[in-house]
Order: C-alpha cells, then structure tokens, then sequence
C-alpha cells in the first residue's frame, strides 16, 4: 500500500509546471496518501500553495554532491517513511536522493539520462518523444495507478490574494491607462533561444500602436541590461520590471496580464498554468514537447531543415532569425482576439491596476 510519496522535480519553471497534472492526478488517485513534492528554494514559490500536495520540500542545491545540503535533505526525506518516489528529473542526482531516501518503490518515466535507471525499481509510462511533457509525466501515475485521466490534464497553478494585490500595486505604479497589458519575457537559459532584442523591440511598438498596449518587459537579475537594451530601442515606452519580482510576483503579474508574448521559457509555462494567452517564438526545442500547454496559445516558428535540434548554444541561430516580427505580431493578434479579449475587460485585482 502506497502511503508516503515523493514527487522529485526539483526544477525548472517549466518543467515544474508541466509536472503538475501528473501531481494532481495522482492526489485525485490516492486520496488517502501523503504527497510531497522535492523542489528548489528557487522555485518553491510555485507550488508552496497547492492544495494537492501535503508539503514540500526543499532542495538547496550548492555545495557540490553529495555535500552537507544534500545530507540534510536526506536526513529530512528519511524523516518523511518515504515508501514511494516518482522522478519525473530522470537525472543521477535526482534518482539517488530518490534511492537515499530509503523508499521500497522508486519509478521514472523510460527515457533517463546519465545512467540513473540502475536506481529505479521499475520505469513507467511512454516514450519520451511520444507527446507532450505534461503527457509523460501524466503517463507514469496513469500506469502506476491504473487510473487514465480524462481529458488534457488540469495544469493551473493558484495564486493567494495577497499575491495579485501586490502585483496590483505593482502595475498601478508603472501603468496610467486601463489599456491591455502585455507581458514580454524576452530571455532564456538558452542562449538558442533567444530571439534578437532588435526584433523584440520592433515587436513590442507594434502591439503598442496595434492594440493600444502597456508593454510590461519581465527577466531575472541577470537579464537587466538585456531587457533595458530592448526598451531603449523601442520608440514607444515600456516597463522595465526585470530582475526587480521573485516568482510569485512575476506570476501574479502574469495573471494580470492580457497577453504573453515570450520565448520557450518558464514564464511561457508559467501563463499556461495561469490561464493566460501565449504567443511563443521557437527555434531549437520542438513545440510538440516543451510548447505551450494551454488552449488559448500560439507558436510561431521558421520552417528550417535543422530544427528542432535541443542545442543550448549555436553559431548560425537559423530557426530563431528566421522568425519575423511580423510574423509574430500577426501569431499575438490571432490570440488576442481569439481569446475573445477587450481593452476593458477586468482580471483578478486589475481593477486597482488602472488608473
């Protein structure tokens, strides 16, 4: 009898999102279990909330491995009479935290990576290339369950109150006019897939004279001069909210906002869970796994012989140059529109976004 599990997915953004149908599946499945799920403290904030885990726990990686944090985690999980361990990381590490934690029973989806099936007691569900990521993640608990899904999957993620209240007084701060607002999240781990900040900057003036847009332009800390590089060759204005929101901030801006417009990236995921239209520049990853997982959604690609071909790095960055802005404007409009969206429609907290 499964009593005491342990989700590992430790990172990142869009892999933890992707990971949550599968989570909450797997709550609806075993009511009567303990669920908790290993994250990093950088990206604890996206599912500290949810109501269908029990708690979390956290990786702080550093240190090198096996090093005295990972020591502590383990001294933690064993805490824990973990019996169960799904990984849906497929990773060494991830596979021996998993095999440490002295669960009986540890399963991983097929396809791993550095040899970390020898820690697995049994591999499950498909292929990987088979479907989307969400639906291989969904795959194993289906098959560790015997119970299918029906459907596509929930994969939204809550936000308390508090959270869009200061998102509100964040954007009541920048933004003057009740136009729709659109966030721009320009930067990637990735250095393929990063469309050019010219082409960003081109972009962004035509959703500001098109569609009378408040352009909202988001990354982390290390994006600051990237993203003030996009704004500065805008003629238009813009918000430059880079380095300056944790995750929760940055999801509670999303949830506020209208339209996303990003590369493959977490907050690309992160608007999917948050029900939110995307419109998607890809180049080197391939849409049909790591694309967006929502209804209201888009993606805009180059037809090019290479891609996709998952390198993080490449020379002539074909497929991402090979993207219009025009193209792109156009791919942002069809969702906008076909969400059915208008310039005075009111969000969760907008209300006290517009002044």
């Amino acid at each position: 009898m499964i009593k005491n599990i342990l989700i590992v997915k430790y990172g990142s953004v869009g892999d933890i999102v992707n990971a949550v149908p599968a989570v909450r599946h797997l709550r609806e499945s075993l009511p009567e279990a303990k669920i908790y799920w290993l994250v990093k403290e950088a990206f604890a904030g996206l599912v500290e909330d949810a109501d269908f885990i029990d708690g979390i726990v956290e990786y702080r990686s550093g240190g090198g491995f096996p090093g005295r944090a990972v020591l502590e985690l383990v001294k933690n999980l064993r805490r824990l009479e973990i019996d169960t361990v799904i990984d849906f990381q497929g990773l060494l590490k991830s596979a021996l935290i998993g095999f440490l934690s002295g669960a009986k029973n540890r399963f991983c989806f097929p396809y791993t990576r550095e040899f970390s099936s020898i820690l697995y007691t049994r591999p499950m569900g498909k292929q990987r290339g088979a479907c989307h990521a969400v639906q291989e993640n969904l795959s194993v608990v289906e098959e560790l369950t015997g119970r299918k899904i029906e459907g596509r999957g929930d994969i939204s993620i809550d936000l308390k109150p508090e959270v869009l209240e200061r998102a509100a007084a964040l954007l009541k701060s920048h933004i003057i006019t009740d136009s729709p607002i659109v966030v721009i999240s320009p930067s990637s781990r990735w250095p393929s897939k990063m469309w050019a900040a010219e082409k960003f900057s081109a972009l962004a003036d035509l959703l500001v004279t098109g569609i009378d847009a408040a352009v909202i332009l988001t990354g982390a800390a290390g994006d600051v001069g990237y993203v003030e590089s996009i704004k500065n060759g805008m003629r238009a204005g813009a918000v430059n909210l880079a380095g300056r929101t944790d995750l929760k901030m940055l999801a509670g801006v999303i949830k506020l906002s209208d339209l996303v417009v990003s590369c493959d990236s977490g907050p690309m995921h992160m608007a999917c869970a948050l029900g939110v239209p995307v419109a998607a520049v890809f180049g080197p990853t391939d849409p049909s796994y790591t694309g967006p997982y929502g209804e209201n959604s888009i993606v805009v690609r180059a037809e090019t012989r290479c891609a996709p071909c998952r390198k993080r790095k490449c020379a002539g960055m074909t497929c991402m140059d090979g993207v219009s802005v025009g193209d792109v404007y156009q791919g942002a409009l069809e969702i906008f529109r076909g969400a059915a969206l208008r310039v005075n429609d009111k969000k969760p907290g907008r209300e006290a976004a517009a002044t």
